[in-house]
């Protein structure tokens, strides 16, 4: 065992508390360390695995006592072990650590378990050394490399950490969901492009980990030049409304993010704030800072500014106009299903049915199952089947066209959900008021408001004008109500 002596003093806990914002983040910290390793040995079929370990306690609960995280990439010898931890934590890049220079991301194990044990070899056959780390140790500035650790050793080449002793406030916080989504996102770039493959195991069978995917309709994808600094890959997906969890990510070398774009000063403005839009940008030219969720505002850094500020009117426009036809193509086909409840409910209304609504759903469900059985069994023509003696010719299935049209408001009308427009004989619906907006995220919240927006204009042809103020506010509060009422 080699012992060595590392600068880091007291204070070296609160130094890593601002490398590593997250539980999460620290963990990353050794799965980006296998990244880069496969990438540095150019294999074609890069593995990186993550095996939470758990016990359970007296009364049978799993707790969380070891991540392992193995790879396949370019390994470690004893000797760059050695070098690894003499150039760590000693007091200049300590200090410097927060400005962006050198990190010291290997001791982020202490943030979420007591021991780190890295074995790696460079080698295939030659049995690997081990690099070990102790919480306890950091106050006093100690590691060791230990050339053969009966406990953790292996003779192919990669290297597997251990992350022993998971503190117990933290464990709760490390579950397999948790990981898998969040690795995910991180690695998106990489998993994309298969660079490597990622799986996760709570001692259960290996899940891939799959690269977050993105939702809405793919609007852009491009290179932009940068003249001598190289290019930049982008690629936007549109989403119809805003979603609160929309982001668009920022990666660098290897594919590593680097954090949200609107992370950056620069980038706090439209369109990259809008929340219709998500994806990323990577550009292997930035220099990342310490902690590595920033980076450094260079000539290259300012030379990727100016390239994304050149597309920014096209992502406006694109945005708009694809959010507006997805919004319209929706709206049609929920108008749709609108009209077929509408015409489900004065039917029953009128024969008197309503009553007797919920045994006589329940019934119909039924009445369904076997004319879809009887179909089936029908093989010879002219076997009437079930499904079709259901047909009332007095009722016809098809939905009724309704006369509902979507507007942006006059002034107004600003404030209205909804008018009748005796000209064209439309309803017209508010499409920038917020109850719309909110309705329009979920088909079945969407069809019951324009429901209620159809029965306030129907009321106000029998009671008047004079109704209309009450029959708006109604639609308001039931609106506001909507998750309580189904």
């Amino acid at each position: 065992m080699t012992r060595l002596t590392l600068q880091t003093g007291p204070g070296v806990f609160e130094v890593l508390a601002n490398v590593c914002r997250s539980y999460q983040e620290a963990v990353k910290q050794f799965v980006e360390n296998s990244a880069d390793a496969i990438q540095q040995a150019s294999t074609d079929e890069g593995r990186i695995s993550v095996h939470l370990q758990c016990d359970l306690d007296s009364e049978q609960n799993r707790l969380l006592k070891t991540i392992t995280i193995t790879d396949d990439g370019i390994g470690m010898s004893k000797e760059k072990m050695e070098r690894i931890l003499q150039h760590i934590g000693d007091s200049e890049k300590m200090q410097l650590a927060l400005r962006g220079e050198k990190g010291i991301g290997i001791l982020a194990f202490s943030l979420v378990a007591q021991e780190l044990h890295i074995a790696s070899t460079d080698t295939d056959g030659v049995p690997s050394s081990c690099l070990v780390l102790k919480r306890p140790w950091l106050r006093t500035g100690q590691a060791a490399v230990v050339e053969h650790c009966a406990r953790h050793s292996h003779s192919r080449r990669g290297a597997i950490t251990y992350l022993e002793g998971i503190l117990p406030e933290v464990a709760g916080r490390l579950t397999k969901e948790r990981l898998k989504e969040y690795l995910g996102r991180e690695f998106t770039n990489d998993l994309r492009q298969g660079l490597y493959a990622m799986s996760i195991s709570d001692d259960d069978e290996f899940e891939p980990i799959p690269p977050k995917r993105y939702r809405g309709i793919k609007a852009m994808s491009t290179s932009i030049s940068l003249g001598r600094f190289g290019s930049v890959s982008i690629e936007l997906h549109v989403l119809p409304w805003d979603m609160a969890d929309a982001t668009v990510s920022l990666y660098g070398r290897g594919g590593m993010r680097i954090c949200l774009l609107t992370d950056l000063d620069d980038f706090k403005s439209l369109p990259w704030i809008d929340k219709r839009i998500e994806g990323y940008a990577r550009f292997d030219n930035l220099k990342r800072t310490a902690d590595k969720t920033a980076v450094v505002q260079d000539q290259v850094y300012q030379s990727f500014v100016s390239g994304l500020r050149r597309i920014e009117p096209e992502i406006r426009e694109m945005v708009d106009r694809i959010s507006a036809s997805s919004l319209e193509r929706r709206f049609e086909i929920v108008l749709g299903k609108t009209g077929r409840l509408i015409d489900k409910f004065l039917r029953y209304r009128d024969r008197g049915l309503l009553a007797d609504l919920p045994y006589r759903s329940l019934r119909r469900r039924a009445e369904k199952r076997i004319a879809a059985t009887d179909v089936a069994k029908s093989a010879s023509p002219g076997v009437e089947s079930s499904a079709e003696r259901q047909v009332d010719p007095q009722y016809p299935a098809d939905a009724r066209i309704l006369p509902i049209r979507l507007y942006s408001p006059p002034q107004e009308r600003s404030q209205s959900r909804s008018w009748y427009d005796p000209d064209s004989g439309y309803i017209c619906i508010n499409r920038e008021h917020s109850e719309f907006l909110l309705s329009q995220r979920e088909d079945a919240r969407c069809i019951r408001y324009l429901f209620t927006i159809w029965v306030k204009e129907s009321l106000l042809q029998e009671y008047g004008a004079d109704a209309e103020r009450l029959a708006d506010e109604m639609i308001g509060r039931l609106a506001e109500a909507e998750p309580l009422l189904w």
